[in-house]
């Protein structure tokens, strides 16, 4: 009764559902019954419309029609035509035809004949419009030699959707090749080939349709950096080409509408395409799908507490046959919201993989300490709180990570350009640990050091603690494989910048005492000499000021002089000559610098043995 005397729609019992189980406060539905004015005109001026429809088989699929701004357009009350090249294989040549549907006699209207799904696309503007209709028997023809789909639906429903995850980028018109067969030279296996994982590898968007049963669908996009879709490796091995190719995507904070999760909800299978905009090629997939919340999540995709996993039972690949294409190769404007790559756990194993007391929930560091090391370093002691056993429940030379999102995170926000990566900011920081085991002893005993320079939302908030206020901090766990050890030969090279050196901080004791012979080139700026005097006066520190080549950049006239005792000290940036000597072939090298310093050293120790740490804190 509600709805007769509004034009909003309500929610459907996915949609509820999904919400509920996300805690989602209540909130109207925005959708609207009806064409807006506003909706007509942004219609008449895309060149891109996604469209969502279903087979007579029940599968949904998401198709791409392009053509010259004004393909479609309003043609009466709640009422538009589009007439748009359709792409060679594109799906909707049958689930549009209505030869195909005519085996269903007597409900072709109740298993969904008609049904469409369309979301209008602007990507240079950052625009999109979502909308839903029906198209009876008789308002649409599907020309297969000509490559094009003749249109008419009655709008059910539209809704202006945010840009959020949008990358935006300019895309010309182009003349392709009507398709000749439109199903039989484009079907490919549900294992997927290497052409469409690389295609889905490289993609930083694509459209899925889904459905609530047979009475509604919507189809939209899905955005974010490249790669932010993951391939899952086969539950039975890499030998097995005979599997269902299954992806993972995460669902990034959005309106909290979850129209696309709802319909799956009830109907757990949807419709994805991937264009590829600089060639042209299409992939079509349609399939079942599960949704992955809290820790479901977590377990399958690193960093993720709302994630969907799709399992491909239909496939189809058409190449260059994408009527628009990117006019400027590199002039992708990324998203300002794109959150980093979330990995799957199974490819992090090894790397990211925690140990030792990630097994032991509920596990707090607490703030005790603070030393100022420079202006921008300082060291923080923190206390492991719990039992005996979960003290230095790590190695040296691994990481510690830390969750601050109850600290610093302000709940939720939808969009905000002024802080747009703070959106998606978990709040969970990796820092190496500067102690090593067995330093604190007696009543310190379960004590670890970090040596944070600050840079950033997590470290500012760190430098203006105080102690003395008890700071509680959620310990997520242990981990990290980046060890020196004790090579053939006996020689043994490092090369650290900055704070890059922390690892090898906790780890000098154990290369001391191992006998290597140790080369350590240390890249430090003039403002962190008294950290680099503090650290080589330290206790555990014995023999590092005479393994160490120290270059020292960024001199200003006047700075107060620093004696430090080393082996050299070069007032420049590190060269290759500096490391690679004639006659020092057989040292096993260890790195951990910025990422454009690592690409450089990666150049110059070309052939030899290296191990890199990350250096992201």
């Amino acid at each position: 009764m509600d709805a007769v005397f509004s034009d909003s729609a309500t929610w459907h019992p996915g949609e509820q559902n999904i919400q509920r189980l996300l805690h989602v406060p209540y909130q109207e539905n925005p959708t609207r019954y009806y064409l807006p004015p506003g909706v007509s005109h942004f219609l008449s001026i895309c060149p891109l419309i996604a469209v969502g429809t279903t087979s007579p088989s029940g599968q949904p699929w998401a198709s791409l029609l392009t053509g010259i701004p004004g393909f479609a357009r309003n043609f009466g009350p709640g009422v538009i035509g589009m007439q748009a090249a359709a792409a060679a294989g594109d799906p909707i040549y049958e689930t549009l035809d209505e030869g195909a549907w005519s085996e269903i006699m007597n409900d072709r209207e109740s298993r969904g004949e008609g049904m469409i799904a369309g979301l209008a696309v602007n990507l240079e503007r950052r625009q999109r419009v979502k909308f839903y209709g029906r198209s009876k028997k008789g308002m649409r023809r599907l020309e297969k030699g000509k490559g094009l789909a003749t249109i008419m639906m009655e709008i059910e429903q539209t809704l202006g959707n945010c840009p959020k995850y949008m990358n935006a980028r300019h895309l010309d018109l182009v003349q392709v090749d009507p398709p000749t067969n439109i199903t039989a030279n484009y079907e490919i296996p549900k294992t997927l080939p290497q052409e469409a994982l690389d295609l889905i590898s490289h993609s930083d968007m694509f459209f899925v349709a889904s459905r609530n049963g047979f009475t509604d669908m919507d189809v939209n996009h899905r955005g974010g950096p490249p790669g932010f879709v993951r391939i899952l490796p086969p539950t039975s091995g890499p030998s097995n080409n005979q599997e269902p190719t299954t992806l993972v995507w995460p669902e990034y904070s959005g309106n909290r509408l979850y129209q696309t999760l709802g319909n799956l909800q009830v109907t757990p299978l949807a419709g994805l395409t991937f264009a590829d905009f600089y060639t042209g090629d299409m992939l079509y997939l349609t399939g079942t799908t599960e949704i992955l919340i809290g820790p479901d999540a977590e377990r399958v995709m690193h960093k993720s507490k709302l994630a969907v996993k799709f399992t491909v039972t239909g496939a189809r690949y058409a190449k260059t046959s994408l009527g628009l294409r990117v006019a400027e190769p590199d002039a992708v404007r990324w998203s300002p919201y794109n959150p980093a790559v979330r990995y799957l756990a199974t490819e992090l194993q090894g790397q990211k993989a925690l140990v030792g007391v990630n097994s032991q929930p509920g596990l707090k560091a607490t703030l005790v300490k603070k030393e100022k090391l420079s202006d921008t370093i300082a060291r923080f002691t923190f206390q492991l709180d719990g039992s005996k056993d979960k003290k230095e429940s790590w190695r040296a030379g691994q990481y510690v990570m830390l969750g601050f999102e109850e600290e610093l995170s302000a709940g939720y926000r939808h969009m905000d350009d002024s802080d747009p990566q703070g959106l998606n900011d978990d709040y969970i920081r990796s820092f190496t640990v500067s102690s090593y085991p067995g330093q604190f002893t007696g009543r310190d005993e379960g004590k670890f050091e970090l040596t944070i320079r600050r840079v950033g939302t997590v470290t500012r908030y760190l430098f203006q603690q105080n102690p003395g206020a008890a700071l509680e901090i959620p310990v997520q766990g242990f981990g990290g494989e980046f060890f020196v050890e004790k090579c053939e030969g006996g020689k043994v090279g490092i090369v650290a910048a900055g704070v890059g050196i922390t690892p090898f901080i906790a780890q000098w004791k154990g290369i001391a005492e191992s006998g290597v012979e140790v080369k350590l080139y240390w890249i430090v700026k003039e403002d962190d000499l008294g950290f680099v005097k503090e650290l080589l006066g330290r206790k555990g520190m014995e023999g590092m000021k005479e393994a160490l080549r120290l270059f020292v950049t960024g001199r200003r006239e006047g700075a107060d002089d620093i004696e430090i005792e080393v082996k050299k000290i070069i007032q420049r940036r590190i060269k290759k000559q500096d490391i690679v000597e004639e006659g020092d072939e057989a040292r096993k090298w260890y790195v951990c610098t910025g990422d454009t310093m690592r690409k450089e050293v990666a150049e110059w120790l070309h052939g030899k043995d290296v191990s890199w740490e990350e250096f992201t804190y």
